[in-house]
Formats: C-alpha cells, sequence, structure tokens
C-alpha cells in the first residue's frame, strides 16, 4: 500500500469514527428527548382515539364528518369529557422521572395494568408554501402507556410506546394526577344528555301515566297553535293555559341521567327499583326519529328515609330512567320534573 493510499484510509477510518459517535452521541440526546416527548402538539386537528387494555377492553372516540365526537361507533360521546382529554393531553409535562430502582417494576406494572392511548390527527401528505395543503390522510400522532397516579397524587405514571424510560407526568398548574382520564369504560365517555330538542324540532308527545291514565295526553305540534289531546280528542283550547303548554315544549332541552347502571352498578338496581314504571313519556322529532323514556321510581335507603313522610320508601330526589327500552340510568327529578306534567296541569283553573 502506498503512502498516499495509507493515508486517504487513515484519514476516511477516522472521518467514520467521528461520524459514528457523533451519530451516536447525537441518537442517544434525541432520543431521550423523545422519551420525554408526551404532550400532543397544539395545532393536531385530533379526529380519533384509541385506549386498549391488555384485558380486551377498549374504547374507540371518533370525530365524524360535522365534527361530532362518538364513542364505539353506536353512542354520541361526551364532548365535555373529550375536550378534557384532549386538553389534557395537550399540556402534558415531565414532572421527574421514575428513579432507576424503580424502573423495572414501573414498567411491569404499565405493561400489565397500564392502558395504551393512541391519539390520530387529520393531516395532508403534502403542504405547499401559503398554507396549501393536498391529499388529506390520518396519521398517529401520539402513543403511550397511562398507569396510576404518583403515591403523592400530583402526577400520573407515562411512559411513551417503545421507549423504556417511565416518568411521573403532570399538567403544570394543575393540583392532582389524571390517571381516571384514561379509562376505557364505555360508559364514562357516553353523552348523559337523552334529550335535546327545541320546541320546533319536536312534532309529537305522548305522555302516559300508568298509574293515573286520567292524567295521560297527547301533544300534536306539527301546526302553528300545538293541540293537546286527551283519549284522542283535542282538549278546547279555551280550556287550556297557553303559557303552561308552550314552557313544557320548551322544557326537552338538555335532559341528562345522572349516572348509567352497568355492572355492579347495574345489580344494585335491580334491588332498588320500583316495577312496573309509572310514566312513559315518546317524543317524536320533525324528521321522525322517536326517543321512548321509562320512568321507575327508586326504593329510598334507611339513611334517606329518615325526615320523609311517613307511609312512602321511594326516594324523592332520583328515580330509574330507561331510554328506547335499553340500558337503565340513574336520574334526578330535579332535571326531568319540567317534562313530567299530568294533564291537568295544562288546564286552566275553571276547567278543573
Amino acid at each position: 500500500m502506498t503512502k498516499k493510499s495509507y493515508l486517504l484510509l487513515l484519514t476516511a477510518l477516522v472521518l467514520g469514527a467521528a461520524g459514528l459517535y457523533f451519530s451516536l452521541t447525537g441518537n442517544q440526546g434525541s432520543l431521550h428527548d423523545r422519551d420525554r416527548n408526551f404532550r400532543l402538539p397544539q395545532d393536531a386537528d385530533v379526529v380519533r382515539l384509541e385506549m386498549q387494555k391488555k384485558n380486551g377492553e377498549s374504547l374507540l372516540l371518533a370525530k365524524d364528518a360535522e365534527g361530532i365526537w362518538h364513542v364505539n361507533q353506536a353512542f354520541r360521546a361526551n364532548e365535555s369529557a373529550v375536550r378534557e382529554l384532549l386538553g389534557t393531553l395537550r399540556h402534558l409535562n415531565v414532572r421527574q422521572p421514575v428513579s432507576l430502582a424503580e424502573q423495572e417494576q414501573v414498567n411491569q406494572a404499565l405493561d400489565q395494568q397500564g392502558v395504551l392511548v393512541e391519539v390520530y390527527a387529520r393531516t395532508h401528505w403534502i403542504r405547499l408554501p401559503g398554507d396549501i395543503r393536498l391529499i388529506p390522510r390520518t396519521k398517529r400522532v401520539k402513543r403511550l402507556l397511562a398507569g396510576e397516579d404518583t403515591p403523592d397524587g400530583e402526577s400520573t405514571i407515562m411512559r411513551l410506546y417503545r421507549s423504556e424510560m417511565p416518568f411521573a407526568v403532570h399538567v403544570p398548574g394543575v393540583q392532582g394526577g389524571f390517571a381516571d382520564l384514561f379509562n376505557p369504560n364505555e360508559s364514562l365517555w357516553r353523552d348523559p344528555v337523552v334529550v335535546d330538542l327545541q320546541a320546533r324540532q319536536i312534532r309529537r308527545i305522548e305522555v302516559r301515566f300508568t298509574e293515573n291514565e286520567e292524567e295521560s295526553f297527547v301533544i300534536d305540534n306539527q301546526s302553528e297553535t300545538p293541540l293537546l289531546l286527551h283519549g284522542g280528542q283535542a282538549v278546547d283550547i279555551s280550556l287550556i293555559d297557553g303559557t303552561r303548554l308552550a314552557r313544557y315544549l320548551e322544557g326537552f332541552t338538555e335532559l341528562h341521567y345522572e349516572k348509567l347502571m352497568t355492572g355492579a352498578d347495574n345489580s344494585l338496581r335491580m334491588q332498588e327499583m320500583f316495577s312496573p314504571l309509572f310514566l312513559e313519556i315518546v317524543v317524536q322529532d320533525q324528521q321522525e326519529r322517536v326517543t321512548t323514556l321509562r320512568f321507575f321510581r327508586r326504593k329510598a335507603s334507611e339513611e334517606e328515609l329518615r325526615g320523609l313522610a311517613a307511609g312512602t320508601n321511594a326516594d324523592p330526589n332520583r328515580f330509574f330512567l330507561q331510554v328506547n327500552e335499553g340500558e337503565f340510568a340513574r336520574a334526578q327529578y330535579f332535571v326531568f320534573n319540567r317534562i313530567m306534567r299530568p294533564l291537568s296541569y295544562f288546564l286552566k283553573a275553571e276547567a278543573h
């Protein structure tokens, strides 16, 4: 080998070694930064979130073309709960790394009991100057494992997927952890609103009091002046309090339950619920979509019975509600009283 060739080879080896060194050290720093990058980009147009536990329990939150979130492609989502989740993801910050002595144990807990969270956003394959975007696509922008809150309750254990470095993560300025946000239980994400209709959106209402059929009625709202019917016959308009009738029609907005009864709660519900139902309300909107609400009294506990009038053991504050013959929920009279009106409520005093 000539001297010139030797020098060239030596130079190449030195440059190669230097490049490898800086590449490795640079990658280590980059990897370390990526290990800590839990925060969702502020401008990410999130359209889907998936949660999954190792036991198979999973959740899909997806936004449709109209911007409405749905749960598992079956139910409308609780928009405020989704906003809280997205807001948290956009402000995650590492509080401190898990100590080396605890990393193995924490990683095992994350692998076995953690919730895998995957976030997808709408983006484009091509972005040109002038904010020109072409060929839309959906891209996964974050993938992480969420564990339990830390013992001091001030942060939550998290780890980015494919990383081995767990951290205690928090939201600056917010006290407490947020492990409960990463719960794939479907019932926690469903919109508690069961009816949300403006008066002009209502076509027909049928109200049946099973314990007193004389108080049952129908409202036909297809004309400028609503018709109140009883026993199939229209009630004389001169006997009706029009203000109360109008107010009743306006009462079908944001009617929501307190808690969906699933699992152990549903077993308890079967013990507490009086049968049969005492009221049924069927609402039809102008697009002929029908919602059926069935009302069942709830037995009050011994503690709740204290102070109640003698002779009754029914809860005066809460009842059980069934929507479209589906699952049961616990609801409050305070919310629904405005639509639980008998026929006599609409009649003028002289008509009684």
